[in-house]
C-alpha cells in the first residue's frame, strides 16, 4: 500500500469513528471498510493497530466488548487533514453513520445470551450497557432452549422499554 493511500485510509477510519460518535467494535469497523472500501482484512487490522499505537484511536477492553474511540489527537488530525479525504468517501461515511448509528449502538449496548444448566433448564443473561458499565443485568431461568432463544431475540427490541419500566417501578 502506498504511503499516501495508507494515510488516506487512516484518515477515513478516523472520520468514520468520529462520524458515528459511539464506541465501535473491531467487527463494526471491519464490516464497513471491507464492504465499502474493499480494504483487505489484514491491511485494516494493521491500520487500526497503528492508529492505536500513535494514539489517534483509543482501544478499550471491557467486560463484554473491546472497542475503539477517537482520541483528542485523532480529532486534531481530522481537523487539519479532513479535506484530504475524498468528498464522496466522506459522504458515504456520513450516510452510513446516519443510517446505522442506532443499530450499531444497540449491538454493543444491548446484549443477550443463554447457556444450558445441569438440570436441563437454561439461564438467559440480558444486559443493558453504557460504554463498559452495566446499567442493568437480568438472569432468567427458563425450561427450554426455544424460550431462551425467543427471549434473546426479543431483547434488542424490548430492552429500552423493560429498562424504563424497571426504573419507574423502583424509583
Amino acid at each position: 500500500m502506498k504511503l499516501t493511500e495508507l494515510a488516506g485510509h487512516k484518515l477515513s477510519v478516523l472520520f468514520f469513528v468520529r462520524a458515528l460518535d459511539i464506541p465501535l467494535t473491531n467487527e463494526q469497523i471491519t464490516e464497513f471498510f471491507i464492504k465499502t472500501f474493499f480494504l483487505n482484512y489484514f491491511d485494516l487490522q494493521q491500520l487500526l493497530a497503528e492508529l492505536v499505537e500513535t494514539q489517534h484511536l483509543a482501544y478499550m477492553e471491557g467486560r463484554q466488548f473491546s472497542y475503539y474511540t477517537l482520541t483528542d489527537k485523532g480529532r486534531e488530525a481530522l481537523d487539519f487533514f479532513q479535506s484530504r479525504i475524498d468528498y464522496h468517501v466522506r459522504q458515504d461515511i456520513l450516510k452510513y453513520a446516519h443510517e446505522n448509528r442506532d443499530r450499531l449502538r444497540n449491538e454493543s449496548q444491548l446484549t443477550a445470551g443463554y447457556k444450558r444448566l445441569d438440570n436441563n433448564e437454561y439461564e438467559v443473561t440480558l444486559r443493558v450497557m453504557e460504554g463498559d458499565m452495566v446499567l442493568m443485568e437480568l438472569k432468567l431461568n427458563v425450561i427450554n432452549a426455544k424460550q431462551a432463544k425467543t427471549i434473546c431475540s426479543n431483547w434488542k427490541t424490548n430492552a429500552p422499554e423493560v429498562y424504563k419500566k424497571v426504573m419507574e417501578s423502583l424509583i
